[in-house]
Formats: structure tokens, C-alpha cells, sequence
């Protein structure tokens, strides 16, 4: 049996990464996606992303528990994973989506905004 913590502060911001990675940007414009798209199709399209997220979790899950101790982020898995090609890709995605993930914030509540307080 383990003499540690059973969920350490490492293990629960991986956690909780993922949790914000499941749960993101998605959920904010979903009510949109099923305004155009109609509920049917709409319908599809969620179940697909829901388990397309679900098994890039695990994935990302197996894959970490396969790599040496030196690999901590996302850069190291994927310069362990691919070389120094997947590194630049991985920093570069990861950097992206924290450039442009506010500017999607920013847009998404100034139209909740407008259509509220026209």
C-alpha cells in the first residue's frame, strides 16, 4: 500500500486540467451550435465530441503513465513522443489556445451583452 497522499497537488492539477479541458469553451457556445445546427444533428455532434474528449483524456492519461519521471508538461510529452518537431508542436497549440481563448471570452460576453442591453 502507498504511504503518500492519495490524490497529491500534483495529481489534482492534473485533474482539475482536465476538468477544464472537458468543460471549457465548448459548453459556452453550445446553445448556439443547437440554434443552427437543429436539434437532431446537434444532438450527434454532442455525443460525438463527448466521447472524442473522453478518449483523448485517456489517451492523454495512458500516455503519461508510460512516460519517464522527467516528463512533466505538455512540451515534454511531446518532444518524448515525437522529438524536438513534437515539442514546438505542442507549445505552440498550448500557447494558441491561451492567446485565443480570451479573445473568445471577450467575444462570446460582448454578444451575450449586446443582446441583453441592446
Amino acid at each position: 500500500m502507498a504511504k503518500g497522499p492519495f490524490l497529491p497537488a500534483e495529481d489534482f492539477k492534473a485533474c482539475f486540467n482536465l476538468f477544464c479541458c472537458i468543460y471549457g469553451i465548448g459548453t459556452l457556445g453550445m446553445p448556439g451550435n443547437f440554434a443552427r445546427a437543429g436539434p437532431t444533428l446537434a444532438c450527434i455532434a454532442l455525443v460525438f465530441m463527448a466521447f472524442a474528449n473522453t478518449y483523448s483524456s485517456i489517451t492523454m492519461s495512458k500516455v503519461m503513465l508510460l512516460a519517464p519521471r522527467s516528463v512533466n508538461t505538455f512540451g515534454d510529452l511531446g518532444e518524448w513522443s515525437m522529438g524536438k518537431t513534437g515539442r514546438y508542436l505542442c507549445v505552440i497549440s498550448q500557447m494558441g489556445s491561451c492567446l485565443l481563448i480570451p479573445c473568445v471570452f471577450l467575444i462570446l460576453g460582448g454578444q451575450l451583452l449586446d443582446g441583453l442591453f441592446p
